[in-house]
C-alpha cells in the first residue's frame, strides 16, 4: 500500500502546486491591474488517522488566502476624478443589470471596490473601467451637510446652483495714522455727512499747559562766580525758593559759588526740590518741576544793601512766578455736555477739589464725558465731541465761555450721513479708498460695493473715522453718492480699534444705484479694523470679501480632503456635491472575489460598516499590491515542487514495475 499511497500523495503534490501556479500566474497577469489585490495560496496536509507509531506524511491540498485588506501604492493621476483610498474601506459601487431608456437600472446590490479609475459618462454617473458605478450620499448644497444616510448611485446630470443674495461681508484694514487726505470738515458740505452730532472746535487761543520760569537778568554768571566776593552777597544770609508745597533753602558761606547754589537748588538741600535750576547764556534760570503751581524766590535779609535775589538778577526781594495753564489765563466756571437731551455731565474749571486746572485735566475730563467722543487739543485748547449714538443730538452750556475753547456753536444734531453728487468731488479728497467687492442681489445680479473712509477728529491719542459706501455712482446735485454706515470708529494712540466693542455690525438696507441688499452683516474677522502707522497714508485693505454668487452650471467634479465630490460651477463657486461612502467589514478577507476587481459581502465577511476611516485622495490611483519579485521567487518554488512531484511518480513506477518482475 505504501507505494500506491506514495503515487496518491503525489498526485495531490502535483494538483496543489498547479493551483498555486493558477494563482501564481493570475497575480503576474493583474500586477498592472489598479486597485488589484493578489491571491497567494496556503497549504494543508492530509493525514490519515493512525497509532501514534504508525503515522505518516499525508497529501496535500491546496487553498486561496486574501489580501483584500493590504494596501498598494498610490500614484498620481491627470484625471480629476480618480480616487485612491489611503487607509481601511472600500468603495461602495452598483452595476447596472441592464438599461431602460438610456438609462442603467440597477439591482439594489451593492459590490465593493478599490479600484477607484471613476470617470464621469455621458449621463452624468462616475463609472469605473470594470463598469462600476460610483455610490455616495448626497450632499445639501446650502448647508453643505449629507441628505440621507444610505449611499445611493451619485449622477450629476445638468447640476445647476440658484443665485445667493449677499448677506455678510468679510472686512479687514489698516487705516493710516496719517491720512494724506486729513480730516473730514462738515462745513464743506451741502449735508453733513458725519455720523452722529458733532461739535468741533477750532480757533481757540489758550496757551498750552507749562511750568512756572523765572529767568535772572545777570547775563555774565558761571558755575564759579562767588556769591559774596563776587556779586557781594552777605555771608549767612538765606535764599528761599518755593512752589507752595516743597521749598529749598541755601544759606550763603563766603566760599559759595553759583554752581554750588545751582546744586543745592536741583538736589533740595533743605527739603524737597522744588524747582530746577540751570545757567542758561550766563543767566540763573529757575522753572517749576509742575505746571500748576507757581514758585516764589525770597531773602531772609530784605533791609541789606542789595538783595540776594536781585543781585542774582530777579530784581526785588520776594519774585513771583505763574504757571501756565487755564486758572491763570483767568478761565473759570462750568462746562456742560448734554447727549440726547439726557442729564448733564459738568466739568468745572477751577483750583479746587476735583477741579480742573490745566490743559492737560481738561482732555482727562472730557475723555472721561459718558456718551460722546471727546478729545481737546492741548496746544491751544480746542475741544471735540462726537456723540457715540449715531441718533443723539449734543448740547454744550455752563457759566464758562464756551467760545475760549473754539466751540462757535453750542448745539448739534446728528448729521443725515450723505455725500450729495455735487460734493463728490471734495468728499474724495477728503476720504481714503476702503476696496470694493462685487456683491450680488436675490437674482444674481452683480452689485459694485465701494468703500471709501474718512477721519472725522485725531486728537491726543484718539482718533474717530467713519465708512461710506456707494450708493450712486451717477449721482448728480443733490441726488445721494455716498452714503455713511452710521458708526463711528475710534481708535487709541497704540491704533487698536476700541469702539464699536463687537466684530460686526449690520448695514440694514445696502443700496447700490437703486438695487438693495437687507441686513447685510459686516464682520471684521479675526485681524479686524487697525490704525496702524503705513507709509502710504492711505488705508491698506487686507481682506474683502462676500458670500452671495450668480447662478451657475456645473463645470468638473473632483475630490476635496474631507471625502467629498465637489463641483466647480460656471460662476466660480466650489460647492459639496455628495459624500464618498466608505465601508468596512470585520471579515474582508472574506469577501467574495468578483470580476472587474469588486467583491461582494459574504456571511463569513458580515454586512459591511459604513465607517471607512481612510482618506480619499483625489486625481490618484491605487495601484495593484502584486511584488512581481516575490511572485517569480514563488514561481520557481512551485516549479521545483511540481517537478519533485512528478519525481517520485516516476521513482514509484519504476518500484512498482520491480515489484511485476519479482512475481514473473
Amino acid at each position: 500500500m505504501g507505494i500506491f499511497d506514495a503515487l496518491t500523495d503525489a498526485v495531490s503534490g502535483l494538483q496543489a502546486q498547479s493551483f498555486a501556479l493558477q494563482n501564481i500566474s493570475g497575480n503576474i497577469a493583474n500586477s498592472q491591474t489598479v486597485g488589484y489585490k493578489e491571491t497567494d495560496t496556503a497549504f494543508q496536509d492530509l493525514v490519515a488517522q493512525a497509532a501514534l507509531n504508525e503515522q505518516n506524511a499525508g497529501s496535500v491540498t491546496a487553498s486561496s488566502v486574501s489580501t483584500n485588506t493590504v494596501a498598494g501604492t498610490i500614484q498620481s493621476s491627470s484625471v480629476a476624478t480618480n480616487m485612491a483610498i489611503n487607509g481601511s474601506g472600500f468603495f461602495v459601487v452598483s452595476q447596472p443589470t441592464g438599461v431602460t431608456d438610456n438609462q442603467p437600472q440597477f439591482s439594489g446590490v451593492d459590490d465593493y471596490t478599490r479600484a477607484g479609475d471613476f470617470q464621469m459618462d455621458s449621463s452624468g454617473y462616475l463609472v469605473n473601467s470594470s463598469g462600476y458605478y460610483l455610490m455616495g450620499i448626497p450632499v445639501n448644497a446650502t448647508t453643505g451637510n449629507p441628505e440621507g444616510s444610505v449611499p445611493q448611485v451619485l449622477q450629476f446630470n445638468n447640476e445647476f446652483v440658484p443665485a445667493q443674495e449677499t448677506t455678510s461681508l468679510s472686512y479687514e484694514a489698516n487705516l493710516p495714522s496719517t491720512p494724506t487726505s486729513g480730516t473730514i470738515d462738515p462745513n464743506d458740505f451741502a449735508n453733513d455727512p458725519i455720523a452722529g452730532a458733532e461739535i468741533i472746535g477750532t480757533g481757540a487761543d489758550i496757551k498750552p499747559d507749562a511750568p512756572a520760569t523765572g529767568t535772572g537778568t545777570v547775563s555774565s554768571l558761571t558755575d564759579s562766580t562767588t556769591l559774596v566776593s563776587g556779586l557781594g552777597m552777605t555771608n549767612g544770609d538765606t535764599i528761599q525758593i518755593s512752589d507752595g508745597t516743597n521749598t529749598t533753602s541755601y544759606t550763603i558761606t563766603s566760599s559759595s559759588t553759583v554752581g554750588d547754589l545751582v546744586n543745592a537748588i536741583n538736589s533740595g538741600a533743605s527739603g524737597n526740590a522744588a524747582v530746577t535750576a540751570s545757567l542758561s547764556n550766563g543767566s540763573l534760570v529757575l522753572t517749576g518741576n509742575n505746571d500748576t503751581a507757581n514758585i516764589s524766590i525770597t531773602d531772609n535779609n530784605a533791609t541789606a544793601a542789595g538783595t540776594d535775589a536781585s543781585l542774582l538778577g530777579f530784581g526785588s526781594t520776594n519774585n513771583t512766578f505763574d504757571a501756565t495753564n487755564l486758572v491763570t489765563q483767568g478761565l473759570s466756571g462750568t462746562l456742560t455736555v448734554s447727549v440726547g437731551g439726557g442729564a448733564a455731565q459738568t466739568i468745572t474749571i477751577g483750583t479746587g477739589s476735583g477741579d480742573v486746572e490745566t490743559l492737560s485735566q481738561l482732555q482727562t475730563a472730557v475723555q472721561n464725558l459718558t456718551g460722546v467722543i471727546g478729545s481737546v487739543d492741548t496746544s491751544n485748547g480746542d475741544i471735540s465731541l462726537v456723540a457715540t449714538d449715531p441718533t443723539a443730538s449734543l448740547t454744550i452750556g455752563g457759566t464758562s465761555s464756551a467760545s475760549k475753547f473754539g466751540i462757535q456753536s453750542t448745539s448739534a444734531v446728528p448729521g443725515n450721513g450723505e455725500v450729495i453728487g455735487s460734493d463728490v468731488s471734495t468728499f474724495t479728497s477728503q476720504s481714503t479708498s476702503g476696496g470694493s467687492v462685487t456683491a450680488y442681489d436675490s437674482d444674481g445680479n452683480p452689485l459694485n460695493v465701494q468703500f471709501r473712509w474718512a477721519q472725522v477728529t485725531n486728537s491726543n491719542g484718539q482718533s474717530v473715522w467713519n465708512l461710506y459706501y456707494e450708493t450712486n455712482s451717477s449721482a448728480t446735485g443733490s441726488q445721494t453718492a455716498w452714503q455713511n454706515v452710521g458708526t463711528n470708529f475710534v481708535f487709541n494712540s497704540s491704533g487698536d480699534l476700541v469702539q464699536p466693542t463687537t466684530s460686526a455690525l449690520t448695514i440694514p438696507s445696502l443700496t447700490i444705484n437703486g438695487d438693495t441688499l437687507n441686513n447685510v452683516e459686516l464682520n471684521f474677522g479675526t485681524n479686524g479694523l487697525t490704525q496702524f502707522a503705513n507709509s502710504s497714508g492711505t488705508a491698506s485693505v487686507t481682506e474683502f470679501d462676500q458670500n452671495g454668487y450668480a447662478a451657475g452650471s456645473l463645470q468638473s467634479v473632483s475630490v476635496d480632503s474631507n471625502n467629498r465630490l465637489v463641483g466647480t460651477f460656471s460662476n466660480g463657486q466650489t460647492i459639496p456635491l455628495a459624500q464618498i461612502t466608505l465601508a468596512n467589514f470585520n471579515g474582508a478577507d472574506s469577501l467574495e472575489s468578483l470580476s472587474g476587481d469588486a467583491f461582494a459581502a459574504t456571511p463569513e465577511s458580515g454586512n459591511p460598516i459604513y465607517s471607512g476611516t481612510g482618506t480619499i485622495e483625489g486625481s490618484s490611483l491605487e495601484s495593484s499590491n502584486v511584488d512581481i519579485a516575490t511572485q517569480f521567487s514563488n514561481l520557481i518554488v512551485a516549479q521545483q515542487a511540481y517537478s519533485a512531484n512528478a519525481r517520485v511518480m516516476t521513482t514509484a513506477d519504476q518500484m512498482v514495475q520491480s515489484l511485476l518482475q519479482v512475481i514473473q
